[in-house]
């Protein structure tokens, strides 16, 4: 799979960008492209963040010195800290479906390029991973979560994440064995405490179907100029290569 990514990123990638949520699994980029890397938390505070259930990063075998050090903490999905039409392009692996609204996380990962710009973008297909057990993300959910904001969906996000968080941990033997009642009542106390440490679970889950129709669709509904140069399944994920386009004047 890395190989993969590295011969797209050597065919699109150069100048200088930003890789968005990198984590220990940076990009490998041409040697001449120089990239700033952004995330919501610094290293120090990372694992802090990431407890849940009274695990750590560590726990599911991260290795923290692995993970790259942010040169910009921000939240990737609003990108608050980098000006528009600034950079020569955007890396974001595995990292839309982190996003609460992807609709608002993807705008502005084009606002931040300049024309001619280039997005890397890979997400994993549901298929192929935990999201297996859930339902595709409809179209719909993401134009409310956009229009309206996600708040409405936030609740029942985590109550769903719970519930596979659950099921895997015991199957890895992370903690002991629930059910009926007492694992209905586990459940609600992991969401709880998700939602309350704003964690970053997949708040939504794609088919490759999906994702191309989610692109296509919200290219003429909210007027986005970019071209779609790339859509390549890799393994488990598909890599999408967008390009800024001129807006075009009626």
């Amino acid at each position: 799979m890395t190989e993969v990514r590295k011969t797209v990123a050597d065919n699109f990638i150069a100048g200088h960008g930003l890789e968005i949520g990198a984590f220990a699994s940076p990009l490998p980029v041409p040697d001449a492209a120089r990239v700033t890397y952004v995330d919501k938390y610094n290293l120090e505070d990372l694992d802090a963040n990431h407890k849940v259930a009274g695990l750590s990063l560590g726990d599911f075998g991260v290795d923290l010195s692995t993970v790259i050090r942010p040169d910009i903490v921000d939240d990737g999905e609003c990108l608050a800290k980098v000006g528009d039409y600034s950079q020569d392009f955007v890396i974001a692996n595995h990292v839309l479906e982190h996003f609460e609204d992807p609709i608002r996380g993807f705008r502005n990962m084009l606002r931040v390029l300049k024309h001619g710009g280039i997005l890397y973008l890979s997400l994993p297909e549901m298929r192929h991973s935990f999201d297996s057990v859930r339902q595709p993300t409809p179209f719909e959910h993401l134009q409310r979560d956009y229009e309206e904001g996600p708040a409405w969906s936030r609740d029942s996000a985590y109550a769903e994440f719970a519930k596979i968080f659950a099921a895997n941990g015991m199957d890895k033997g992370l903690f002991p064995r629930h059910s009926g009642a007492a694992l209905k009542q586990f459940e609600n106390e992991v969401a709880q405490e998700l939602n309350a440490a704003d964690y970053s679970i997949h708040f939504h889950a794609w088919t490759m179907e999906g994702m191309v129709d989610m692109f296509s669709r919200i290219k003429p509904l909210y007027r986005l100029a970019y071209e779609t140069r790339l859509i390549l399944k890799n393994k488990e994920e598909v890599i999408f290569i967008f390009e800024k386009a001129v807006p075009h004047i009626a």
